[in-house]
């Protein structure tokens, strides 16, 4: 992890508060089965950065549609 990530935060507290306000933004408005689309793919953003893969050119939650 480089340091330009570390110096965004407080600490650990300050990022799973940046972490959980982003999990409730994305939440906003969906219901049912799309939740669950939307925890996979947190899900899947976490397996890349624990196994330290690059990121991929295109967030698997950016849908094209407005505000993703």
């Amino acid at each position: 992890m480089s340091d330009e990530f570390d110096r965004a935060f407080g600490g650990r507290d300050d990022a799973k508060a940046e972490i959980r306000a982003a999990i409730r933004y994305l939440f906003e408005g969906v219901a049912g089965t799309d939740r669950d689309v939307v925890v996979l793919e947190i899900m899947e953003i976490t397996r890349q950065i624990a196994t330290g893969l690059p990121s991929e050119q295109r967030t698997p939650l950016d849908d094209g549609m407005p505000g993703g």
